[in-house]
């Protein structure tokens, strides 16, 4: 229900189907609506921010990009909105095609599953791929990818937060079963710890890390995601492993991170080498320097820290 003066964002959510995120997001970078504050600073949205918000969600699930049509009037916006083909709602049975041995049909059709919610078209999709690829490539031509495309499809409004859990159960079921798979040899293997530090909630990263190195004859131990510096450091004293791969996806106040890292250079005494990776590491590459580690940004780099 609409308060004195407007709708607050929570019912605008739920009227256009998009995440509060992505319309804080579309109000902050690209000016989309302006809505107005109530005295406690909260947003308060009008029926009219509310149907173009809705119509900006059309004309970006028509392939146009919100940094392009953000700015545009209603009857321009409502000119891209019109479909240009006979539109057609893609159905269960669309998603659950099989995908062929090209990886990027296989994202594609894996993004139909997800936008429709089928888990087990997805799954399907996922295992025929892990039975057609090798598993370094399953994680560098199909699983990186296609998270990445659902991560920018949130971003952009185009798919919801439900969306995107969906997607990480699946993916994250495929990393375990592919941790699990025993890579042979009883000899005794150096131990890697992998973990994602403070305000990285994000870990399907960290557990790619963990099959890479598996299958590079290491004994890899993911001790879970948001861990704090001091803890990350007690199960290094705990495993005492070879080698410490931390995985940072998303960027967050750099100021904190640095202290973060700075924090576990110093709890670090025994001198173990820390390497650091993921998506948005690259942000931190002087930090992660001053801290005594190594940034890997790629797998290829990764592979010959490995070896």
């Amino acid at each position: 229900m609409p308060g004195p003066f407007g709708f607050q964002i929570g019912f605008v959510s739920l009227h256009t189907g998009l995440s509060t995120h992505v319309i804080r997001a579309w109000e902050r970078r690209y000016r989309a609506v302006t809505p107005q504050r109530s005295v406690n600073g909260r947003r308060l949205f009008s029926q009219s921010d509310i149907d173009r918000l809705a119509l900006l969600k059309r004309v970006i699930q028509n392939g146009h990009s919100i940094s392009h049509v953000a700015g545009l009037d209603q009857s321009k916006l409502a000119e891209l909105a019109e479909p240009t083909t006979q539109p057609s709602q893609p159905s269960r049975a669309d998603s659950a095609m099989p995908a062929k041995n090209n990886p990027q049909e296989i994202i594609e059709h894996s993004l139909r599953a997800i936008a429709m919610l089928d888990g087990n078209g997805l799954q399907r999709m996922m295992r025929q791929a892990a039975a057609t690829f090798s598993r370094q490539s399953l994680l560098d031509k199909i699983f990186c990818p296609l998270m990445e495309k659902v991560g920018h499809r949130w971003s952009d409004g185009s798919l919801r937060i439900v969306h995107g859990h969906l997607a990480a159960v699946v993916i994250h079921a495929q990393l375990i079963s592919l941790l699990n798979h025993p890579n042979g040899g009883a000899a005794e293997k150096p131990c890697l710890l992998v973990a994602t530090p403070t305000g990285q909630s994000c870990y399907l990263g960290a557990l790619a890390v963990a099959v890479t190195a598996k299958d590079h004859g290491w004994e890899p131990v993911f001790i879970g995601f948001n861990l704090p510096a001091e803890e990350i450091a007690a199960g290094c004293v705990i495993l005492g492993p070879q080698m410490i791969a931390i995985s940072i996806t998303c960027r967050v106040n750099d100021g904190f991170m640095h202290a973060e890292l700075m924090r576990l250079s110093d709890l670090l005494s025994n001198g173990c080498p820390l390497v650091v990776g993921g998506r948005a590491s690259h942000n931190y590459r002087r930090s992660i320097q001053a801290a005594g580690g190594e940034a890997c940004l790629t797998t290829a780099e990764l592979v010959s820290r490995l070896e």
